[in-house]
C-alpha cells in the first residue's frame, strides 16, 4: 500500500520550491478515515495523496497514458509549444512514490530531464535533479501550454480527491 502520487503540483503549472526537510525515512501514510475502506485515497500533505496499488481508477489511468504515449512523442517531435512531463515510480528508503520528470529529450527509449517535484520519501533525490527514465517505467504524461493540459490521466483521477473548487478549476484545463 505504500504508493504515493503527487496529485497536482505539476498539473497546476507551478513548481513548489520549498526546501524538502526529509531524511532517510519514508513519509508516513495516515490510516484510512472513519468509514473509508483500507484502499481509499489518503491525503498525506499538500499535493500528495496516497493511493492503493490496486486502485482501479489509477490502474486504468496509467493504462490510458501508456496507450496514448505515441501522441506525447508526436507532440515532442513536432516541437509543439508547452512543458513536457512524464510520471514514473521513484523508489528510495524502501518506499515508492510516483513523481513527475520534466522532459528535455527522448532518445533510445528513454526520457531525459529533471525532477519536477520535491520527493517526499527521503533526501537522495531533489527537485531539479537530472534523471533518465526508461519509457517502460512511464505511468502518465502531460504537455502543458498556458491554460491547457494534454494527457495527465492520473491527475484527472486525483481531481475526485481534491477540494471541489480546485478540482473544478483544474478540470477545465484538460484536453484530449
Amino acid at each position: 500500500m505504500r504508493v504515493l502520487f503527487i496529485a497536482a503540483a505539476a498539473v497546476a503549472g507551478v513548481l513548489v520550491v520549498k526546501p524538502f526537510l526529509g531524511g532517510t525515512k519514508p513519509i508516513a501514510i495516515p490510516p484510512a478515515a472513519a468509514g473509508q475502506t483500507e484502499g481509499a485515497p489518503r491525503p498525506v500533505k499538500e499535493n500528495v495523496v496516497a493511493y492503493s496499488t490496486r486502485d482501479a481508477r489509477m490502474i486504468a489511468a496509467k493504462d490510458r497514458a501508456r496507450e496514448t504515449l505515441p501522441r506525447f512523442l508526436a507532440l515532442m517531435n513536432a516541437k509543439a509549444p508547452g512543458t513536457y512531463s512524464v510520471k514514473f515510480p521513484l523508489a528510495q528508503n524502501g518506499a515508492t512514490e510516483h513523481i513527475w520528470l520534466q522532459v528535455d529529450a527522448y532518445r533510445d527509449g528513454r526520457f531525459h530531464g529533471r525532477l519536477a517535484n520535491a520527493p517526499v520519501n527521503g533526501d537522495r533525490y531533489r527537485m531539479g535533479d537530472r534523471l533518465t527514465v526508461p519509457s517502460a517505467q512511464m505511468e502518465d504524461w502531460t504537455v502543458m501550454d498556458r491554460d491547457v493540459v494534454y494527457g495527465g490521466y492520473t491527475a484527472r483521477v486525483a481531481l475526485a480527491d481534491m477540494p471541489q473548487e480546485r478540482a473544478t478549476a483544474l478540470a477545465k484545463r484538460f484536453r484530449d
